[in-house]
């Protein structure tokens, strides 16, 4: 609802006594002006017989700087002369007869007027009205159209990088660590990151030292396959000959040579969240126990595009560790980045 064309105190005044009145034109204030206290014009008061808007009428007059009388502006009132202009418009005059009667009504008039126009400001408790009335807010989405807030999802903590103990040996090279079983233990002394399990005299040489489990980590070089499978099936041959055979050094076989082989397993495996490939055989020997080989090739977990070798070696029967080790030890290798 907007405030109708009307004089109301003039906000702007900030001398002292009462505001002189501004002629408000529906949509914004102009440049007339009257003292305040005069008589309302005809016009006064809106035709509607609505009070001015939301605003109200104030019940006092506002202390705000005033511009001055308009040059021009009305003396007084008159009755409303045949064929002339309607009194009390900004600007306008009026003729003098017939005053006293005029003045009268007038006045009275203007007390009613007052009287309701208080009346419902104190009912509403408006104010006078300003340059820029603002719009009425925009109405809020309803209940229904407002967004419910998403339930809050929570995701499981990152696992913590393992890090090197009694029961982990960590390969910092090629980011992984390998889980350290009951009975296995580290290699302290060599410059290889392996783990072994049950030293023995080597029935081939006794001089030297066999293992009847180990585990050996390091990366894959040498090769020219480039694919984990192909890495893998190259690797099977490095390993048992390494182990059972005579070594890369030509060195006396500490198991008194290889008779022959068999393949046990060759398949696509995970490890440490890696796609690699593993091969398996079944080695067997002159002398002393037989063996199970394994070797088992997949890209490395620090992302630097090179490929890890593991290769396993358990001995078969007597003292040697259960198989189920060498899945185990493979399953639970975990990533260091």
């Amino acid at each position: 609802m907007t405030t109708p064309p009307g004089w109301y105190p003039d906000p702007g005044h900030t001398g002292n006594g009462p505001a002189p009145e501004r002629w408000w034109d529906g949509s914004a204030w102009t440049d007339h002006t009257r003292a305040a206290g005069a008589a309302p014009a005809a016009y006064g008061y809106p035709q509607q017989g609505a009070p001015p808007g939301a605003y109200g009428y104030p019940q006092q007059a506002q202390q705000q700087s005033g511009y001055g009388y308009p040059q021009g502006a009305p003396g007084g009132f008159g009755p409303v002369q045949p064929g002339g202009p309607q009194p009390g418009g900004p600007g306008q005059g009026g003729g003098g007869r017939k005053r006293g009667p005029m003045i009268a009504a007038i006045a009275g008039a203007a007390v009613v007027v007052a009287a309701a126009v208080v009346g419902i400001t104190l009912v509403t408790g408006g104010d006078a009205p300003h340059d820029d009335p603002k719009p009425a807010p925009k109405a809020t989405a309803s209940a229904s159209e407002t967004p419910s807030p998403e339930p809050a999802t929570t995701s499981a903590a990152p696992e913590p990088a393992p890090t090197e103990d009694e029961d982990t040996l960590l390969d910092a090279l090629n980011s992984i660590a390998i889980p350290v079983l009951d009975g296995w233990h580290k290699d302290e002394f060599s410059r290889e990151t392996d783990l072994y399990t049950g030293p023995y005299n080597c029935a081939g040489e006794d001089s030297k030292q066999c293992l009847r489990g180990r585990v050996l980590s390091e990366t894959a070089a040498g090769f020219s396959e480039t694919t984990a499978r192909g890495i893998a099936e190259a690797d099977i041959e490095k390993n048992i000959e390494a182990t059972y055979g005579k070594g890369q050094y030509g060195d006396k076989a500490r198991y008194g040579g290889i008779e022959n082989h068999e393949e046990l397993k060759a398949e696509k495996v995970t490890v440490a969240g890696q796609k690699g490939y593993l091969v398996r055989w079944k080695v067997t020997n002159k002398k002393g126990p037989d063996g199970i080989a394994q070797s088992v090739a997949f890209p490395s977990p620090g992302g630097a595009g090179s490929m890890v070798v593991l290769r396993f070696n358990f001995d078969v029967g007597g003292q040697a560790p259960p198989l189920a080790d060498m899945d185990k030890i493979l399953e639970d290798i975990k990533p260091t980045v």
